[in-house]
């Protein structure tokens, strides 16, 4: 089921798709930047698996991505923080399941940032960030300074220009993931990261190892930032995980 998740001021492109049975969680998905709710078509084929075991799934597009209002260049952390908890509390009300977060790359880094309240259960955190500053610095070289002294910049990436306000880095000083992790480091936390990554360096993924006290990791080798070529062993990683954890984290 496609529709919009709204309030005065955000219209959230969304999927909401639930298994033929009565499900027991609902999964929400959180893209990365510059992605989309779909995964590049891959979303389809992973919520049947979730709708397999009880799980249903909602994946939407945040503000100025895909077919959500708003441009992209203003997005920030927080902005993003703010449309999650959006969808969170429309599923809350609508549906009154326990909520499991995951989060591709900066979709990792909202759910880490947005907020633990009773009803999320767990976290799938896959190759997140938590260092927001030296990643960025990192992929923006030069535009990161750019940025980070309030002028506006244009990124050419592999092609593809696109336009990005100083807000975006200026925002990362509003967040302590330090204090992000310790807030919810009684929850399950997932974390799927590949040794080659050259996005996200995987020592992101053992920092937020370091501070949650129920979490698995899983380093996977030969694996990139997007995990071309080994999505499907992300998702079995995942799969396996979630049926050991689900009557634990009812």
């Amino acid at each position: 089921m496609k529709i919009e998740i709204k309030d005065a001021n955000k219209h959230l492109a969304s999927y909401i798709i639930m298994p033929e049975e009565e499900a027991k969680y609902i999964l929400v998905a959180c893209h990365g930047f510059r992605g989309g709710k779909e995964n590049s078509g891959q979303l389809f084929e992973f919520a049947k698996k979730l709708n397999n075991i009880g799980i249903g799934v909602c994946a939407f597009d945040f503000s100025g991505c895909g077919e959500s209002l708003g441009k992209f260049e203003d997005i920030t952390l927080s902005r993003q923080v703010s449309d999650l908890k959006l969808v969170v509390d429309y599923l809350d009300n609508k549906y009154k399941l326990p909520i499991i977060l995951l989060g591709r790359s900066f979709g990792g880094s909202t759910i880490l940032a947005a907020y633990d309240t009773d009803n999320i259960v767990g976290y799938i955190l896959w190759s997140t960030p938590v260092l927001l500053k030296e990643t960025f610095s990192t992929i923006f070289k030069d535009d990161y300074l750019k940025l980070k002294n309030g002028s506006s910049v244009k990124i050419n990436d592999d092609g593809d220009e696109f336009n990005l306000n100083p807000q975006l880095v200026q925002d990362f000083y509003n967040h302590d993931f330090i204090l992000y992790l310790s807030n919810i480091e009684q929850k399950p936390v997932l974390v799927v990261h590949g040794l080659n990554d050259d996005v996200v360096d995987p020592k992101n993924a053992m920092i937020i190892k370091n501070y949650i006290k129920d979490c698995r990791l899983c380093l996977i080798k030969d694996a990139d930032h997007r995990f071309a070529n080994k999505e499907e062993e992300r998702e079995e990683i995942t799969l396996k995980w979630l049926k050991e954890k689900l009557n634990a984290i009812r």
